[in-house]
């Protein structure tokens, strides 16, 4: 055991302050923060490798953009080319832009992995009755 005094002048008036060190209260501190540490590290590595792991089954979709149509690929299914609908195949009160002649169809309670891509230009893919909207790029 040992002591530290400190004399400090705080508005022209000296103050003495008395600090014991001990290589046990050291010890004990750093051996304190370094679990801490350790158990930040621990939590760090689990959450990086259990993210890794798919512990429940799921089905894949790919959906490919094009420069007028986009192609899913429903692994397990066939291949379904999708276009946008015409002009002239509208009825009144249809909502421009947003048809095509095939739509995705996904079952429910079913998890989905989607990978969306497009091999040309910037697309825009939306599964709106999800909320789900997603720009994609070529590559």
């Amino acid at each position: 055991l040992s002591t530290v005094l400190f004399v400090t002048k705080i508005n022209n008036i000296y103050c003495t302050w008395d600090f014991i060190s001990s290589k046990f209260v050291d010890t004990y501190w750093f051996v304190i923060g370094v679990m801490f540490i350790m158990c930040l590290l621990l939590r760090l590595c689990l959450l990086l490798y259990f993210g890794c792991l798919n512990f429940v089954s799921f089905d894949l979709c790919k959906v490919v953009g094009f420069q007028w149509y986009w192609v899913y690929f429903l692994f397990g299914e066939t291949t379904i080319f999708s276009n946008l609908i015409l002009e002239s195949d509208y009825l009144v009160g249809d909502m421009r832009l947003l048809q095509c002649n095939h739509v995705l169809t996904l079952l429910s309670l079913v998890i989905y992995k989607l990978w969306v891509s497009a091999v040309d230009v910037i697309h825009s893919f939306t599964l709106a009755s999800l909320g789900i909207k997603v720009e994609n790029r070529g590559g």
